[in-house]
């Protein structure tokens, strides 16, 4: 019981400014904290229905040997519709329902993710990159090709046309690596197009699904190509490849786990084939999008 009594609970406009204010009330880092998040937050519509994010979250070393805040947190609202079941009321089939479905999902859990079966998920990892809605078969055949290289590179063009930013399209690479590149004309014109990047390319990921889109239905088939702003893409990469090999080595050091910051599936899977094979250390994804995130683990 003393050591529930070391949670806390914590907001912020994101599930990782929460996290944050609480390593920083702690003074601990992220390794560090045992965390559960409430809620993750919603920015509402034009501003308006935002809700914060919030998490529950206590120093490591302070509930070391005792049950996680997220094991105990589901009891009470398991226990209340039992203890409600006798009463003959009109909601008590809701209630019912629900006491059904939370038993179910906890037995599940201890199947669904064994700690000593999570190791494998590395060698998964690179499918994770192509994790998008359409089905396996048609990201199978989606091999770009020079006619959906030469339509996508209209479309884009005419896109940043229609945005009035003074730019033009680049290729880079060869055959199915080749990647639409929107490049400035002038210094202050590259500058400006930092704004169609986005926190952590939210904003590039979604121009390169419009494109993608809006390609496959001129071709009429499904197509894929790869855009890419002021080489966005290539200096992150290196970024994350440089931080997971730090990661990599700290949790040899420490034999201590390392969550990385959230991003998105892309950028998981650099992190996942940087550490790949690596000794003493394995990789893993955790948490829900947008804040889903890899974890560095001892293996």
């Amino acid at each position: 019981m003393a050591s529930e009594s070391a949670y806390q609970e914590f907001t912020g406009k994101s599930v990782e400014e929460a996290l944050k204010i609480a390593c920083e009330s702690f003074k601990v880092g992220l390794a560090d904290l045992d965390f559960e998040i409430i809620a993750p937050g919603s920015k509402g519509v034009l501003g308006m229905g935002a809700e914060p994010a919030r998490i529950v979250a206590a120093p490591a070393s302070a509930i070391a040997g005792s049950t996680p805040k997220r094991a105990t947190e589901p009891a009470p609202r398991a226990a209340a519709p039992r203890d409600a079941a006798p009463r003959d009321s009109e909601p008590r089939p809701a209630r019912s329902a629900r006491t059904e479905r939370a038993p179910a999902a906890r037995a599940e859990r201890p199947a669904r993710a064994p700690r000593p079966e999570r190791a494998d998920r590395p060698a998964r990892a690179p499918r994770e990159a192509g994790e998008t809605r359409e089905p396996r078969e048609r990201r199978e055949r989606s091999e770009t090709t020079p006619e959906m290289i030469a339509g996508g590179k209209e479309i884009l063009e005419t896109l940043i046309k229609h945005l009035d930013f003074e730019a033009e399209i680049r290729l880079s690479g060869e055959g199915s690596e080749t990647v639409l590149n929107v490049a400035g004309t002038s210094p202050e014109a590259a500058e400006e197009l930092g704004s169609l990047i986005g926190r952590r390319g939210e904003r590039l990921q979604a121009i390169q699904h419009l494109v993608n889109l809006m390609l496959s239905r001129k071709l009429g088939e499904w197509a894929r190509v790869t855009v890419d702003i002021e080489e966005y893409r290539g200096r992150r990469e290196a970024q994350l490849r440089a931080l997971a090999r730090k990661a990599g080595e700290r949790v040899r050091e420490t034999g201590r786990a390392v969550q990385l910051e959230p991003m998105t599936a892309l950028e998981r899977r650099w992190v996942h084939m940087e550490l790949q094979g690596a000794p003493g250390i394995a990789t893993e994804s955790a948490g829900e999008e947008p804040e889903r995130r890899v974890v560095v683990i001892p293996a």
